[in-house]
């Protein structure tokens, strides 16, 4: 990890896309499902059944309006009641009572549980997300874990394949298995996995289908596909940042290829509407009889700028969409 990236990591600001989804069977039906607590702005809550995803997103002050119209006589802080919903859907409880009820395409989730002795009950009244919310939380992460797990595969065949030569290097030098059991063949990456198809293991792996998709070390992988994903974009964001910047402050860092310093830019250069070069200052003006002076070219130069720079953003804008609507294909 480059020390921009560490040091980046450790002020990023937690978001519900970084939050590992967990395994809840609801009704006997399994749902994932995943809950970012802000305590200084609210919850946000996803649930799915895989076909469908539901949403809801909460201020504080709507957290405290549901709370006293729920829990009339629970009296505790913001706080104490976010940590309260956020444990109760990290992990699902054996105390907590959860009901599932679906209203129309919305879905309400009930958990009721004791607090001191005192009844605490919460709804959640979610809606159900776009379609592009399915993508991004859920199954675009879901295919990168994917590739990065093959990636680790095929980095331990390397492995074991190098060990295997220091293993033959030893029995060359005269070293000898002190107990037979310890023996292992070379390792063949085809062989090995024909071997895992025709095991029972693999039968029983498919049989529990996605059930055991997010365990410790998946959930660990999701978060880290995530954090990396925004770091990725937030490069490409600050990059999208710098280049309007400098156009908003004349442009004097994005020449034309092959242009020097004191060169007309790009933006100059693609303008239709002035050509400094063809009118030199003091000359008049086809149609005109004013002249050129030094406030009006200032003028011209200003009104370039601020046309190269709607173009450039219209242009950002169309990559933008262009870029959704080809990941929205794949799905």
């Amino acid at each position: 990890m480059s020390s921009a990236k560490s040091e980046w990591k450790k002020t990023w600001q937690d978001a519900l896309s970084a939050r590992s989804w967990q395994k809840f069977e609801l009704e006997s039906q399994n749902f994932l499902l995943k809950t970012h607590v802000d305590h200084r702005e609210g919850y946000e809550f996803l649930l799915t059944d895989l076909t469908c995803m539901w949403h809801e997103k909460m201020d504080l002050d709507e957290v405290k309006k549901r709370c006293k119209t729920l829990n009339p006589r629970f009296e505790a802080p913001l706080p104490t009641i976010l940590r309260l919903l956020q444990d109760n859907t990290e992990t699902k409880k054996d105390s907590t009572d959860y009901t599932i009820q679906h209203v129309g395409e919305g879905l309400v989730l009930v958990l009721e549980t004791k607090v001191g002795g005192i009844r605490f009950t919460w709804e959640f009244h979610c809606q159900q997300a776009q379609k592009e919310m399915l993508r991004d939380q859920l199954l675009e992460p879901l295919m990168t874990m994917v590739g990065e797990l093959s990636r680790r595969e095929r980095r331990l065949g390397q492995l074991l394949k190098a060990k295997d030569r220091e293993i033959e290097d030893y029995k060359m030098g005269g070293a000898t298995v002190s107990r037979k059991n310890l023996l292992t063949e070379p390792f063949d990456p085809t062989s090995f996995h024909k071997e895992q198809l025709i095991s029972t293991e693999f039968d029983e792996q498919v049989g529990q289908g996605w059930q055991e998709a997010f365990t410790r070390e998946t959930q660990d992988l999701y978060k880290e596909v995530m954090l990396t994903q925004a770091w990725i974009n937030r490069e490409e964001d600050d990059e999208g940042s710098d280049d309007d910047t400098s156009l908003l402050d004349g442009g004097t860092t994005h020449h034309a290829p092959g242009a020097t310093k004191g060169s007309p830019s790009r933006f100059e250069q693609r303008s239709p509407h002035v050509s400094p070069r063809k009118r030199p200052a003091g000359s008049p003006l086809k149609g005109e009889g004013a002249v050129s002076t030094p406030e009006k070219s200032q003028k011209d130069i200003e009104l370039m700028r601020r046309e190269a720079l709607q173009k450039r953003l219209q242009e950002e804008a169309q990559r933008k969409q262009a870029k959704k609507k080809k990941k929205g294909a794949l799905f």
